[in-house]
């Protein structure tokens, strides 16, 4: 019998596994078959993404960005795999569920375990049978690209999809049902990055669906109108295991199911849909497997759009402070009057520093080329209770863009 059985070889479940055999856990991971080792973000999703984002930006074509995409993944899939395997993990692939609470059917196969944790993440949903429709992951798996492309869904993969495609010179159109594109980010910030993507030659338009579109106008259309969870074929009924609507499995704060020895972590759980926030996840639950009573806590962590210029945002910005009546004050800037944002070419750039009433900092958001990178820094900031004034000490590298840190906080005092 195995200590820990883990279903789903993502980013949740190799965390797990990773944190498992480091403890001396006798561990097995499971997986459908060996080409989805590494889950939807290295096979299909962000890895790829942000590669095609990458060599849209230096001019590579399709073609080159297929083949140089197809040996990156490899180059990280091999050397995962034997990692886990050399530390002790087992690996086994076959489609799996569950017998009882300690059994479970892989392939032909049955096995046994003590604890097991459930991370079989997501799938893009699909509302149409149209020829021309695809999900955004089949577009790694196209070997040209047709010229006029529309983009159902204007959230964070929508708007990604979009900046790279029309970086490969494809005419691009995004609809969102909503009457904004990221309805779930802050509005302004959304609002701002559009004009953005709007004056790059990107056709957006909110409060439309598919429906109110002719496809006939177009060559291709690629669906990111969400994911759905991916729960089916584990056969949870046979331990009466509790679902939520949608099916993503209930955890509580320490990511345990209604089964003592059954925990869940990453897309499957519905909370974020985020290969970190499953990485994070699936280390809570091994932590909590060995008896260490750890539950999640989101503060501090970022979110980021990768699109041209990017769009990142940690904690709490003003509409939300607004919202929930924070007393808060705020600085605010674009980057033109620094000199390192015309050196770099980002003047679209923009920031916004949230800090409560004693000067901790309680959110940013910036837009930027780098505002994945440099959102790190109030997370970090956030995450151990800092103040403004810990920026403004700060002396930073010039001419770089983190240097517009410590030189807004310094206007902002």
């Amino acid at each position: 019998m195995y200590d820990v059985a883990i279903i789903g070889a993502g980013p949740a479940g190799i965390a797990a596994a990773k944190l498992s055999s480091k403890y001396g856990l006798k561990t097995i991971l499971l997986e459908k078959e060996k080409k989805c080792f590494g889950g939807t973000c290295l096979n299909t999703g962000c890895i790829p993404t942000k590669f095609f984002l990458n060599s849209s930006k230096i001019n590579k074509n399709w073609q080159e960005t297929i083949i140089g995409k197809d040996q990156l993944v490899e180059n990280i899939k091999t050397p995962l795999l034997k990692y886990l395997e050399n530390k002790g993990v087992a690996v086994q692939f076959g489609e799996t569920s569950f017998i009882d609470i300690n059994t479970l059917l892989v392939g032909d196969n049955t096995i046994s375990a003590k604890n097991i944790i459930i991370a079989t993440g997501s799938v893009p949903k699909k509302i149409t049978t149209e020829k021309k429709c695809i999900v955004a992951e089949d577009l790694f798996r196209l070997s040209d690209l047709p010229p006029k492309v529309l983009i159902v869904g204007g959230g964070y993969i929508g708007i990604e999809f979009a900046s790279m495609l029309s970086r490969f010179d494809r005419e691009v159109t995004v609809i969102e049902k909503e009457n904004r594109i990221l309805p779930l980010s802050d509005a302004y910030f959304a609002k701002r990055l559009r004009i953005i993507l709007e004056n790059g030659g990107i056709k957006i338009h909110t409060g439309k669906s598919l429906s109110d579109c002719n496809v006939d106008d177009f060559d291709i259309i690629i669906l990111a109108i969400g994911r759905s969870a991916q729960v089916k074929q584990l056969k949870v009924d046979n331990i009466n295991l509790s679902v939520c609507d949608g099916g993503w499995i209930k955890t509580d704060e320490f990511l345990r199911t209604n089964i003592p020895n059954v925990y869940a972590c990453g897309d499957i759980t519905g909370k974020k849909l985020l290969a970190y926030i499953g990485e994070y996840q699936g280390s809570i639950c091994v932590e909590n497997i060995m008896g260490k009573k750890v539950g999640v806590d989101y503060q501090g962590i970022g979110e980021c759009v990768f699109s041209i210029p990017q769009m990142a945002s940690v904690g709490i910005l003003e509409d939300e402070a607004k919202t929930k009546n924070i007393e808060y004050r705020v600085i605010k800037s674009n980057f033109l009057k620094y000199s390192s944002a015309h050196v770099y070419n980002d003047t679209n750039g923009f920031i916004e520093i949230v800090m409560n009433l004693k000067n901790k900092i309680i959110g940013a958001g910036i837009i930027s080329n780098s505002a994945c990178e440099l959102i790190s820094l109030f997370s970090y900031c956030i995450k151990n209770n800092m103040s403004l004034d810990s920026l403004e000490k700060c002396t930073f590298i010039h001419p770089t863009l983190s240097e517009i840190i410590p030189l807004l906080a310094k206007e902002g005092k």
